[in-house]
């Protein structure tokens, strides 16, 4: 019975609080022309009824004052005593308030400091008033106790009426019902303190503390302001469940960006929100605090301009290689497979198919371009670049006229693990898609390359050279093969930029594998609308070469991304060496000895002369990869790639 009366009780507590919230409501709008008309007519003369209030305030106090010495029985005399000195009791208190701003305070956010200058200019008005009556008017009939009773009163008025109005409108904040969520703040000084006021002066924050949390031990079983010191930061957990905490003030504006990241991280584990109060010094300077990190241009990290459209010769060699036709894009969920994507979009071809063999990223790249592109045919395809039936059937149904093939996998030390998947896909798979496109009578195929595939030393650029050689060798008067070469895109999915960041995030360290390794980056819009650019080019055959600008060292890439993210290397964030890893090398290179390079008409464009490679060679071995591959002979595979390439660094630690 105990507990459902308590139960009653709050529910009609509850019922009530709300109707009374409509009812306000429905007062509030219809009188709200009226309440907007009298607000700002009381904002555009605020001063003067400041004034005109602090001029009643004196004059009231004097007339009090009075009444109080003579106990509420004044004599007549004193009357003309009160009129006569009642206009320099106001000039002396007038000049007091305007000499200490005491008419340009706020109201509602009174606080203790104008408390004082209030007092100040009580006291400083009550000596002129007392200056101006032993020069001007005389003490010897004036009650000097009337001095001190005035000087009390108007004090006990004019701050009493600021702190009356502050806290009668707290108390309306607060009657208002709101959806509350229970806080810890971490840090018991000051920042901690200011915090609290601001919880409490703030209803619309819909917060409630119930305790701090410090490492300081002695403080401990104390309280600020009624509210206790629960504990350190590592009781976090224990006490989220104990209290139902839901979220996690971190107020510890001098801490360190490690011990911030450690505060944060034990919330996370107590899987509760955190929010960080920022010093006013780091918000001055727009720095960063915890994880709440400043987004990093990946251009900014290049230390160079990134290629845009310039030349309308560009855009008008696009839009006719791409406007009106059917597009095959493989490895459209990818980094660059779905830049190409967004890029071909805006030239408005017949037909744009994004043939992916993951989902997720088809499924967000489809979203993207229907939202962005809504008039543009789209074919999200999932499919297996080795799934002959379903892409000949894909090619031959929607007419494709141009493919880029960018589906390929690309890590370096995955793949040193996985040689013959690698081969499987990044070869036979090119070599699939190649065969197709001639068969399906496809106008051009544009293969995406890589800087590994010179003088490799790994097995993923040996398989990228191996396809190189392939689109080559399959060139002919049906198809026009084109490959693009160039080095990293800095910020694409599993390279080195994200994996830094998120290091940065946690709080470091940051991992590189070697002081001096160095590669060549381009930003991934520059690279696509350059691999676009000369695949129009291309004429069948050929091998283009991305001018990158000049290498970047990964250390300084690595440093320039923590300072960028308002931090210091070495000192809020460590970066570590780890070791050069199986088929990884120091620094890339652009092309083979025995290639030429010629200019073309595009300055950020070379194209490479072939070296006169035997491309009917080159198919026999790689029919009798395939066979090593369904074997699962890795030995036999990683022998006859080293055929094929012959100048390949590969074998060494792959079983590791």
């Amino acid at each position: 019975m105990l507990r459902y009366s308590k139960f009653k009780v709050k529910s009609i507590n509850t019922i009530s609080l709300q109707l009374i919230k409509k009812m306000t409501t429905k007062v509030l709008y219809n009188y709200m022309p009226f309440n907007r008309a009298l607000r700002r007519f009381v904002m555009q003369y605020r001063t003067s009824f400041i004034l005109l209030f602090q001029l009643a305030v004196a004059a009231l106090s004097y007339i009090a004052s009075f009444y109080l010495r003579f106990e509420f029985t004044m004599p007549p005399e004193y009357f003309r005593m009160f009129y006569e000195t009642l206009p320099l009791l106001v000039v002396c208190r007038m000049a007091a308030y305007y000499v200490y701003k005491i008419h340009t305070g706020s109201w509602l956010f009174v606080s203790m400091s104008d408390l004082m200058d209030t007092l100040k200019a009580v006291l400083l008005g009550s000596v002129l008033f007392v200056i101006t009556m032993v020069f001007v008017y005389g003490l010897d009939e004036f009650p000097r106790s009337v001095f001190i009773l005035e000087a009390v009163l108007n004090l006990m008025f004019l701050g009493g009426s600021r702190f009356t109005i502050r806290y009668s409108y707290e108390f309306k904040q607060r009657a208002l019902p709101k959806v509350r969520k229970y806080a810890l703040i971490a840090g018991a000084g000051s920042a901690g303190v200011l915090m609290l006021k601001e919880v409490r002066s703030n209803p619309g924050m819909g917060l409630q503390v119930l305790g701090f949390v410090d490492d300081n031990p002695y403080k401990k079983g104390t309280n600020i302001q009624g509210i206790p010191i629960l504990g350190s930061i590592e009781d976090i957990p224990d006490l989220v469940k104990r209290l139902g905490i839901d979220e996690v003030i971190i107020a510890i504006p001098s801490s360190s960006y490690k011990n911030l990241v450690r505060i944060t991280e034990i919330a996370r584990r107590a899987r509760v929100e955190t929010r960080i109060l920022p010093s006013l010094a780091r918000l001055i300077q727009d720095d960063v605090v915890a994880n709440k990190l400043r987004d990093v241009s990946y251009d900014d990290l290049l230390g160079r301009d990134v290629l845009k459209f310039r030349r309308e010769s560009d855009y008008r060699l696009l839009k006719e290689e791409t406007g009106e036709k059917s597009i095959l894009v493989t490895g459209a969920g990818g980094s660059i497979g779905s830049e190409l994507c967004r890029q071909i979009a805006h030239f408005r071809p017949r037909m744009l198919i994004l043939y992916e063999r993951h989902e997720n990223s088809l499924y967000d790249l489809e979203i993207e371009l229907r939202k962005k592109f809504p008039e543009q045919h789209i074919l999200p395809v999932i499919g297996d670049i080795l799934d002959s039936e379903k892409l000949s059937a894909i090619l031959r149904a929607n007419k494709v006229d141009l493919i880029y093939h960018a589906a390929a996998y690309k890590h370096v030390p995955m793949m040193e693990r996985e040689p013959l998947e690698a081969v499987r896909n990044n070869i036979l798979g090119t070599l699939n898609v190649a065969r197709l496109a001639v068969k399906a009578n496809v106008n051009k195929f544009v293969f995406i390359s890589t800087d590994k595939a010179v003088n490799p030393a790994n097995v993923m650029g040996a398989t990228k050279r191996v396809s190189e050689l392939v689109i080559q060798g399959l060139n002919g008067d049906k198809v026009k093969f084109i490959a693009v070469r160039f080095g990293n895109v800095i910020g694409s999915n599993g390279s080195a930029i994200p994996l830094f960041k998120k290091q940065i995030a946690e709080g470091g360290p940051v991992t590189v594998t070697h002081p001096d390794i160095t590669r060549y980056f381009m930003a991934i819009p520059e690279a696509v609308q350059l691999v676009m650019t000369a695949g129009a080019m291309g004429r069948g055959g050929e091998i283009f070469l991305l001018d990158m600008g000049k290498p970047v060292k990964i250390i300084d890439l690595a440093e320039d991304l923590i300072r960028r993210s308002g931090l210091q290397p070495g000192k809020d964030i460590d970066i570590v060496f780890t070791g050069l890893r199986p088929g990884e090398k120091l620094y890339e290179e652009l092309y083979w000895e025995g290639e030429g390079i010629l200019t073309t008409e595009n300055r950020k464009i070379t194209m490479l002369k072939p070296n006169g490679h035997g491309y009917d060679d080159v198919f026999q071995k790689i029919k009798l990869l395939e066979e090593y591959i369904q074997k699962s002979d890795m030995e036999g595979t990683l022998r006859l790639l080293k055929e094929i390439v012959p100048e390949a660094s590969i074998g060494n630690g792959l079983n590791a």
